[in-house]
């Protein structure tokens, strides 16, 4: 497996975009739409096996205009917008390489690494973040439909 830090190529972005349509398909993420050009941006980190993306990260950095209980405003943030590993290329510590390699890369242009997340499956995304990438749970959002 390489990991690499890609520049937004046609290529990469017709890459990127292709495997968020597969992304939607799983229908893991709530609301998870296909990207467009313009939902992708850098810094990207890709996971490359036999010249094929299979997993990527990217996101961006921002400003805090507003206090929250446990950041500042003002201060210089980095949010995680997406990551993603093909199915057939979990469980082998891609996800956690490529969140590394991204953390590294930030580190010394902000004080806060962040991200939200819709996923389906909320307990192995709190083991991942929390227990694997030493990430702490902040809060979260609950919802139940009363249409039903």
């Amino acid at each position: 497996m390489k990991y690499e830090f890609r520049a937004l190529d046609e290529k990469t972005i017709q890459n990127l975009i292709e495997l968020s349509k597969k992304w939607q398909e799983e229908d893991c993420s709530y609301g998870m739409i296909a990207n467009t050009k313009d939902d992708i941006n850098e810094p990207l980190c890709v996971a490359v096996d036999n010249d094929e993306i299979v997993g990527y990260i990217f996101g961006h950095y921002y400003v805090t205009e507003n206090k929250t209980s446990y950041i500042d405003i003002g201060s210089k943030c980095f949010t995680v917008d997406e990551l993603y590993v093909l199915p057939e290329y979990r469980s082998q510590g891609i996800g956690k390489e490529l969140f590394k390699r991204m953390e590294k890369a930030v580190k010394d242009s902000c004080t806060y690494i962040t991200l939200n997340t819709s996923t389906k499956a909320y307990k192995k995304i709190l083991h991942f973040y929390v227990e694997e990438l030493d990430m702490t749970f902040h809060s979260a959002f609950l919802i139940k439909s009363m249409e039903e």
